[in-house]
């Protein structure tokens, strides 16, 4: 449940950020599915982040040698 809350609390900020940036960047306001196209992009962003922290936390638990 808290991994989750995590996911979902990360991809929600990212894609307001993002949503700004192209608000930003562009004259008028983003379509809907520009808004989910965002959303989207947050949300697999996330994830691979969170799938580098938890591999490098096992390979740190493990104690295999961290190769940089």
């Amino acid at each position: 449940m808290k991994k989750l809350a995590i996911f979902l609390g990360s991809s929600l900020v990212l894609t307001l950020v993002l949503y700004e940036i192209v608000d930003y960047l562009t004259p008028g306001s983003p379509s809907a599915e520009m808004t989910l196209l965002l959303a989207g992009i947050a949300m697999v962003l996330v994830w691979v982040a969170q799938c580098a922290i938890s591999m490098n936390r096992r390979t740190k638990k493990s104690g295999a040698p961290v190769v940089h």
